[in-house]
């Protein structure tokens, strides 16, 4: 992983992966049709969060869904951040 920070819109998509993975299990995959909603980050906004995670290796990318998963090292991560509305 980049030792860079997260931007903004990063953290907010990396928590509502977490969320995912939390009610869903490992094998999260959501698709990204809604998720910019369910992270709260504008749809113009998605692609460049979703660049900046897969840059870092947090999270997993399907082109043919299209969909997102968090990687070993992007639970990690997530873990470290406070749920949002609890900071």
């Amino acid at each position: 992983m980049s030792d860079s920070p997260l931007s903004g819109n990063e953290r907010k998509l990396l928590l509502c992966l977490l969320a995912f993975y939390r009610e869903i299990g490992p094998s999260a995959t959501p698709g990204m049709k809604g998720l910019d909603e369910e992270s709260g980050v504008e749809r113009w906004e998605m692609p460049e969060a979703v660049a900046g995670l897969r840059a870092k290796g947090l999270i997993e990318y399907w082109e043919l869904q299209p969909a997102v998963r968090l990687t070993p090292e992007g639970l990690k991560i997530a873990l470290i951040f406070p749920e949002e509305g609890n900071d």
